[in-house]
This record gives structure tokens, C-alpha cells and sequence, in this order.
């Protein structure tokens, strides 16, 4: 898949894109446009199985925009018949959503190998 995104790298396994962040520090602005780029992937490229890894590193991002867009991206998902899994998520970055009971909003995996396989098995 050719890259036609600025704050997102994408690849595919199967019928399941594989999203990384390319720069874990991003002010508000760029937050918004990572936001676009993920909802034009589900609606101009196809995505209806999103893995997205917030590792290994930890995002230094506002969290609460950064949060809105995970919801809005989710939620677009559900919308298409999607689904989405966070994975490489590490404990203080769990810690937020805890804080803002979003851990049980989300589907999390350890890693992107078994998020990768947990979608595959969905139709």
C-alpha cells in the first residue's frame, strides 16, 4: 500500500490495516489531522479492521484530543460494520484509560501479532 499519509504508517495483513504512529509527540493540530487521516482510510481505502499500536514508545500527545479521535475513529468503524484493536499499550498509557473508563470501550492485545489475529477470524 502506497503512503499517502503524513502522521500514520500503514500496512496490511490481509484484510487488516496495521496503524503506527510516526511521531509520538504531536501538538493538538496534528492530533486533528491524524483524526482525518484515520476516517479517510475507513472511508476512501476500505479499512474495516484497524489494528493501531501506541508502542513502544509512549505518545507524549494531549490525551484528551488524542482520546476524541480514538472515539470518533472507533465509532466510524462500528458505523461500517468495522472493528478496531489497540495493542502495544503500555501501563501508564492503560492508566488513561482507566481514568476515563475507556478500557472497556476499546479492544486491547498485547502486541499487533495477536490483534492481527484476533481480526482475522472475524468475517
Amino acid at each position: 500500500m502506497e503512503s499517502t499519509y503524513h502522521h500514520i504508517e500503514v500496512s496490511t495483513a490481509n484484510d487488516v490495516f496495521c496503524v503506527h504512529l510516526k511521531n509520538i509527540n504531536m501538538p493538538e493540530h496534528e492530533v486533528h489531522d491524524l483524526g482525518a487521516e484515520m476516517l479517510r482510510m475507513i472511508d476512501e481505502d476500505g479499512c474495516r479492521k484497524l489494528v493501531l499500536s501506541l508502542g513502544p514508545d509512549e505518545p507524549h500527545l494531549l490525551f484528551s484530543v488524542f482520546l476524541a479521535k480514538l472515539v470518533m475513529v472507533h465509532r466510524r468503524l462500528l458505523e461500517v460494520n468495522g472493528r478496531m484493536m489497540l495493542c502495544d499499550v503500555n501501563a501508564e498509557v492503560m492508566g488513561v484509560f482507566k481514568a476515563c473508563q475507556l478500557d472497556s470501550y476499546f479492544d486491547f492485545a498485547p502486541d499487533s501479532t495477536s490483534a492481527i489475529a484476533a481480526l482475522a477470524g472475524d468475517a
